[in-house]
């Protein structure tokens, strides 16, 4: 009897138990269950987003390749750009996507449209790993407007991989300022670091003798 009693006071325990914590239990299972099925969704739309912005890409790039590029084939990058820049703001394809619109943009002389397109990556992608890149292009698009104070700001020398090619520009812009001897220098420098890089420097070597004293 006594085991009686001991294990009918387990069971009144055990609904006593339930009755306390058996809502929040089912609650938190339920939490859990709906984490998982909310955190599949999401994998699930983050793979179907990189996907759509992957296929608008390799379409572009499709485009891009012809040879020569004609009319209709800048206009598909246009079109198949602006709606990566629309839909997928903050990704690699959009800042890719914002290069091609302002590469294009050089090509018809529409130095503007290039800065706005160069500008724009810098403000939606400022941790992109193309900053630096897109600093030395929308430098050259600035000296081309004549903007050669604000052009050479962003040219400044940085040791990255980049850094050859900075200098190089840099000389470009000092050079249309009228300083010589600054332009030579930051060509030297330029060559200096592409020869230890094992670049090419027939192009600097040609800019540093035509400045030869």
């Amino acid at each position: 009897m006594a085991e009686m009693r001991t294990e009918e006071e387990q069971v009144e325990a055990l609904k006593r138990w339930w009755n306390e914590n058996g809502k929040s239990l089912l609650a938190g299972i339920a939490i859990a269950i709906l984490g998982v099925v909310g955190w599949n969704y999401y994998q699930d739309q983050q793979r179907q987003t990189a996907e759509t912005a992957s296929a608008y890409f390799q379409r572009l790039l499709g485009n891009a390749s012809a040879s020569p590029l004609g009319d209709a084939e800048r206009a598909a990058i246009t079109q198949d750009a602006n709606m990566l820049k629309d839909q997928f703001s903050g990704g690699a394809y959009a800042d890719y996507a914002a290069l091609m619109l302002a590469k294009l943009a050089v090509e018809k002389n529409d130095l503007e449209q290039a800065e706005s397109e160069l500008r724009w990556l810098l403000s939606n992608s400022p941790d992109s790993p193309l900053v630096a890149l897109t600093n030395i292009r929308l430098a050259q698009v600035l000296q081309g407007q004549g903007k050669l104070s604000e052009a050479l700001a962003l040219v400044q020398d940085s040791e990255d991989e980049w850094q050859s090619r900075r200098l190089e520009v840099k000389g470009d812009i000092l050079l249309a300022q009228g300083d010589n001897s600054a332009a030579r220098d930051a060509y030297a420098s330029a060559k200096d670091v592409a020869a230890g890089q094992g670049a090419n420097t027939a192009l600097l070597d040609l800019k540093l003798d035509n400045l030869a004293e």
